[in-house]
């Protein structure tokens, strides 16, 4: 089974003062944003990992998604190492993929995970997109990369990884939303 993971656990100290979650790009609440595009992605379940503001992002959640797994990152302040040994935790026996998005990126391309499921191929651990070198979201884990998730540490997350597949995509893959005059720049230029 191919489940989705989304981190929605940051505390946005770059953003300021408000959780950036809740902000709007183009009239729509990037948490709900997020969702809208994992749930477009080939999978059979979505984990959504909180930690910061951890009921309001859940509530968010439960309005969007009843059926959505959520789970809390008691130790989110470390960083994303945390939140993605949360998910692990969420994982089953039969969860063999997994693809990692960031709810802090809302121009993805709602195409680009079945693009990532689709160029895997037998062997392959860690699939993601890349754009001008840069490693992108969102990521496919499968066999024991997957299971690699319940060690993850620090902030890095998955940074540092060599992918064993690199699927070449555009600039929308590695955007995310670190401040408030992010909310309204025009979205990457396709390639």
């Amino acid at each position: 089974m191919r489940v989705a993971i989304l981190l929605a656990a940051g505390a946005s100290r770059r953003f300021g003062a408000a959780n950036k979650l809740f902000a709007t790009v183009r009239g729509v609440m990037l948490l709900d944003r997020a969702l809208a595009l994992v749930r477009q992605a080939p999978v059979q379940r979505l984990i959504v990992v909180t930690g910061s503001q951890s009921r309001r992002v859940a509530a968010a959640v439960r309005r969007r998604d009843r059926h959505a797994v959520l789970v809390r990152a008691t130790d989110h302040r470390e960083g994303m190492g945390a939140s993605l040994r949360a998910a692990a935790r969420q994982l089953r026996p039969i969860d063999r993929e997994a693809l990692v998005f960031l709810a802090d990126m809302p121009w993805l391309s709602p195409r680009l995970a079945a693009r990532l499921v689709g160029a895997a191929r037998s062997g392959d651990g860690i699939v993601r997109p890349g754009s001008r070198r840069r490693p992108g979201h969102p990521v496919l884990l499968r066999g024991a990369e997957l299971r690699r998730l319940s060690g993850a540490a620090g902030d890095a997350g998955l940074r540092g990884v060599d992918p064993a597949r690199t699927v070449p995509s555009d600039r929308r893959c590695v955007a995310d939303i670190d401040r408030p005059a992010g909310l309204t720049r025009i979205p990457p230029a396709l390639r």
